[in-house]
C-alpha cells in the first residue's frame, strides 16, 4: 500500500502493516530491527521523512506518522506517552525502557486507537470515551510493569534528533506545565 492510497485510519493501518516495522535509527545512522540493544545509548528521534524512507520507527515515531497521516484526513486525534517515571537525573544507560507511546482518534462520537507498534496488539481499538480508552490502554501497561503506577501524557511534537532521556524530558516538562496549570 502506498501513502498516497490512504483514505481512512483502517487504511493507516494497513499503510503501517504494509511499510513500516518496529526499529530504530541509531546517532550513527544504523538501523536497529526488533533490538533494543544500546537503546538509551545510541537512540534518537526520527523525522517523518526518515521514518518513511527506513520503513521503521519507535512507538514514538509510528504514533508521529499515524497522527500525521490522520491530520491529513482531517480526523481528529491526539498522541500520549505511558511511562513509568524517570526524572531528569536518571542516567542508567543499561536500564529497560518502560514508555509505550499511542494515538487516539475521535470520529463518529467514539475514540479510537490505532496500535502498530505494540505487535501483540496491533488494531483499531474503539473506546466509550477519551477516558475509558487512557484507562485501558494505561492499566495494561501497568500489568506488564508489575503493577508499577504509570503517568499518561498528552504530548503535541515529536522533535527529530532527541535522546530516549531528551524525549522523556519533553514528556516530563509537559506533565509539570499541566500539574502547574490545574
Amino acid at each position: 500500500m502506498r501513502i498516497d492510497d490512504i483514505k481512512s485510519p483502517q487504511d493507516i493501518l494497513e499503510f503501517m502493516k504494509s511499510n513500516i516495522k518496529y526499529g530504530w535509527l541509531d546517532i550513527n545512522g544504523e538501523t536497529h530491527i526488533k533490538n533494543m540493544k544500546d537503546f538509551r545509548r545510541l537512540y534518537r528521534t526520527s523525522t517523518l521523512e526518515e521514518t518513511l524512507s527506513y520503513g521503521i520507527g519507535t512507538c514514538i515515531e509510528q504514533v508521529n506518522l499515524m497522527s500525521s497521516l490522520l491530520n491529513e484526513l482531517n480526523i481528529p486525534n491526539k498522541m500520549f506517552c505511558t511511562r513509568i517515571y524517570e526524572g531528569k537525573d536518571f542516567n542508567n544507560l543499561e536500564a529497560e525502557e518502560h514508555m509505550h507511546c499511542f494515538v487516539l482518534y475521535y470520529l463518529n462520537d467514539k475514540v479510537y486507537q490505532i496500535e502498530h507498534p505494540n505487535l501483540k496488539k496491533i488494531g483499531i481499538y474503539e473506546f466509550d470515551s477519551e477516558e475509558k480508552a487512557i484507562d485501558e490502554i494505561n492499566n495494561y501497561y501497568v500489568k506488564m510493569s508489575g503493577g508499577k503506577s504509570r503517568p499518561v501524557t498528552e504530548f503535541f511534537e515529536v522533535e527529530p534528533n532527541l535522546s530516549f532521556k531528551e524525549f522523556n524530558n519533553y514528556i516530563n516538562e509537559l506533565d509539570q506545565k499541566i500539574t502547574k496549570e490545574k
